[in-house]
């Protein structure tokens, strides 16, 4: 203020001066920001209306504030439990404080008061309480809070007179007064309760924080406030007159609890205005709260059930730092005292009331979703840091007897109807994660890195890997071609050399779900299914799967885009998309029985354990594969053809070079290793008189090998060699020739017995 008024503070009189018969203009009042270090004061600074709303918009605290936001839907409603929350400073809009000789004085006061909406839990309702209050001549700024769970409301008033009190004891009074009244003016307006206030409202403040659009009237007027004619604190319980009050009862809507999250802050909130309450009580009653530490436990719980907060969160708060058997003793009494104070809806026919009533204890007890991908409900308690995990019948049966512990219901059925019902929120794990890492990367090559977790020294498989690890990646985002990820890496080497373990640490800890480990290639129908909701199939001791029979559906499912499927206990077919990519291992290093086939595989030899780095971020491994697989999109041109950035298949140069690779993994049938021992293919048409060669049907190739061999050759020989004389003729070594019987194979006889 430019003129200063006869003002005790502290017990101190400042200087008489004239009366400030006018109320100072916006721009020119000056809050104060009190800085914290710890939980230490540290400083008060002085900012303008302009400055403060400048801070509002953004600055150093924005931080702190989001990770306040993002922590407290999911506590317990303590804010002392954040240390992010000392990093943001409190406002204290009444006026201008200072430090003088290490205490706080009043250099001048505002005639501004704090109005606090709470409980608004949807951003559009904020934004509609805040261009309510715009419609008031005596808003000065309306704002978000720093939880995003609430809106504040500076008003502007001076007394009617234009003189202020004489002494800060009276200005209380007159700020109190000035509270109710503005309460009464705004909660028909706003539709929304306004928090009470106290003699102390004077020394109300309120964290900073962050609001993009703020409402701000620098032109705001003053709200007049009629001073009484005696300042006494008798005047601090006026009501609001009836007429105002009825009006206001109709306006303001019903306090109810949001539907997520932020049921925790909400309660907690309640719990700590029900402390308040009863230690208020025991003041007044000039009880010891220590001393009588059953009967404030006993009152406590009273008022909870009064307050109508559920028993979960009531009982988790009231036995919270006990020793484990009073936390039972309390627990037992919690859940008696709400069973006998509570009537039983069931019994008198109130089902509706009864299941509205379990879904909110369950809502306020419980967090759940079912996994969008799998169907899989998986839950964790809200009051306690649990980890997700699927839903249990034990999980389950507790569920139901905390319901009938509560007295809402005589019956478990309808939590069983409330599980399986649509009601439950659906969430897709995989989607979000994502999403979270996109935009992450710190363009670090991790995916070469980690294969060379595998073996070093081999550029063609961190070539490979890194094209299947992309084509991983691409296939989860929905985004394929005419086939999925056809590739499967195949890891052969030693037992205990960590191949296993190596497959299951590809993924993150949030997508540990999406891993499998067995499959049964002879059930197609249970395949299908696991293709669609596993994101990872380890193909362990793959070489048990031999002959025709396996090896065939394994390719055709490694080519396929889309799966199609029934639910359990439908007939009804349905597409879905092909989430799951393969990876094997094995312990013999010669597996491969397909000689035209081995492309599809990228086989290594593991010499030595594998070692994978605790420093290896995954988030950011598959932040690098999102954010490739987006810049190659974008801009296909800019890479060249060798450039294994972003890709998702191999070239036709990489594929030659992986079947040479692959040849090492083969195995060598009977029939192949004797048709090696007794022909040599040749690339040429037989000419008519020449003895050193011969033309043979594949029946007469197979008839001569048996009978010169003592294994007899069983269906799978027979097919590999087949095969094999394909491959031949494929890489131009071996000529073919069409008969009007069969085809004939242009051979040279090495030394062997006369045919």
């Amino acid at each position: 203020m430019t003129k200063e008024t006869t003002m005790k503070t502290n017990g101190k009189t400042t200087k008489k001066t004239r009366p400030l018969r006018q109320a100072p203009a916006v721009k020119g009042m000056q809050v104060t920001l009190e800085t914290l270090r710890g939980r230490q004061r540290q400083t008060l600074s002085n900012k303008t209306m302009d400055e403060l709303v400048e801070l509002l918009r953004g600055g150093d605290h924005e931080n702190a504030v989001q990770e306040l936001r993002r922590l407290l839907p999911s506590s317990r409603g303590l804010t002392m439990d954040h240390d992010e929350i000392w990093h943001v400073p409190r406002v204290c809009p009444a006026g201008a404080f200072k430090k003088q000789k290490g205490a706080v004085t009043l250099k001048h006061i505002n005639g501004l008061l704090l109005l606090d909406i709470q409980d608004v839990y949807d951003s559009t309702e904020a934004e509609r309480i805040k261009e309510r209050a715009a419609l008031l001549p005596m808003t000065v700024a309306a704002f978000v809070g720093s939880s995003a769970m609430s809106v504040k409301v500076l008003v502007s008033f001076w007394p009617q007179e234009g003189v202020l009190p004489p002494t800060f004891e009276e200005y209380k009074v007159l700020h109190c007064l000035a509270h109710q009244q503005a309460r009464s003016i705004y909660e028909p307006v706003l539709k929304h309760p306004v928090k009470e206030a106290d003699e102390q409202a004077v020394a109300a403040t309120f964290r900073l924080s962050i609001d993009p659009e703020p409402v701000y009237r620098p032109e705001a007027t003053p709200m007049r406030v009629a001073t009484p004619s005696k300042y006494s604190t008798s005047v601090l319980v006026k009501t609001i007159p009836g007429d105002i009050a009825d009006g206001v009862e109709g306006a303001l809507d019903t306090s109810v609890p949001p539907a997520d999250g932020r049921r925790y802050w909400y309660y907690g909130r309640r719990f700590q205005d029900a402390v308040t309450a009863v230690n208020k009580r025991f003041l007044a009653e000039h009880r010891d709260t220590d001393i009588e530490s059953q009967a404030f436990r006993e009152a406590l719980t009273a008022q909870c059930l009064e307050m109508k907060i559920p028993l979960a969160e009531a009982r988790e708060r009231i036995t919270a730092g006990l020793e484990p058997v009073q936390q039972l003793e309390w627990s037992n009494y919690v859940n008696d005292y709400y069973a006998t104070h509570t009537e039983s809806v069931a019994p008198d026919g109130k089902m509706a009331t009864g299941v509205r009533e379990m879904r909110r204890l369950m809502a306020a007890n419980y967090e759940i979703y079912r996994n969008d991908i799998d169907g899989v409900l998986y839950c964790r308690r809200r009051t306690t840091w649990e980890r997700w995990e699927p839903l249990t019948l034990e999980r389950q049966r507790t569920m139901e007897l905390e319901i009938l512990e509560a007295g809402v219901l005589n019956t478990a059925k309808p939590v069983q109807l409330f599980l399986q019902s649509d009601l439950i929120p659906r969430r897709n794990p995989l989607q979000e994660f994502l999403e979270e890492v996109t935009g992450q990367w710190d363009e670090h090559d991790r995916i070469t890195e980690l294969a060379r977790c595998v073996v070093k020294d081999n550029p063609l498989w961190e070539k490979a890997f890194h094209v299947w690890f992309i084509g991983m990646v691409r296939q989860w985002m929905g985004i394929h071609n005419d086939h999925g990820n056809d590739m499967m890496p195949l890891l052969c080497g030693p037992q205990g050399t960590g191949k296993s373990t190596f497959c299951r640490t590809l993924l993150p800890e949030e997508l540990r779900w999406g891993y499998l480990d067995h499959i049964d290639l002879s059930k197609r129908t249970e395949l299908m299914r696991q293709m669609a909701q596993t994101l990872l199939i380890n193909i362990d001791e793959f070489d048990q799967y031999r002959g025709d029979s396996q090896r065939g559906p394994l390719k055709n499912l490694l080519q396929q885009a889309d799966v199609r499927t029934t639910k359990k206990w439908r007939s009804n077919m349905e597409i879905r998309q092909r989430l799951a990519s393969f990876i094997a291992t094995c312990n013999p290093t010669e597996v491969l029985v397909d000689e035209t086939g081995s492309r599809r595989f990228i086989c290594v030899r593991v010499e030595k354990f594998i070692t994978v780095p605790d420093s290896l971020d995954r988030r950011q491994l598959y932040a690098q594969a999102v954010d490739e697989i987006h810049m190659r999109r974008l801009h296909p041109d800019a890479y060249a053809e060798d450039d294994v950035t972003g890709r998702c298949y191999l070239t036709e140069e990489e594929r030659e070079d992986v079947e040479r690779s692959n040849r090492h993994f083969r195995v060598q049938s009977a029939a192949t290793e004797r048709f090696q021992d007794f022909f040599e293919p040749l690339p040429h048409r037989h000419l008519k008189g020449d003895t050193s060669s011969l033309e043979l049907t594949r029946s007469q190739i197979a008839d001569y090998l048996q009978r010169h061999t003592e294994k007899k050759f069983n269906r799978e020989d027979i097919r590999q060699l087949n095969a094999h004389l394909e491959q031949l003729v494929a890489e131009g070594k071996l000529f073919k020739r069409r008969t009007n019987e069969s085809y004939k194979y242009h051979l040279k006889r090495k030394q062997m017995p006369a045919i």
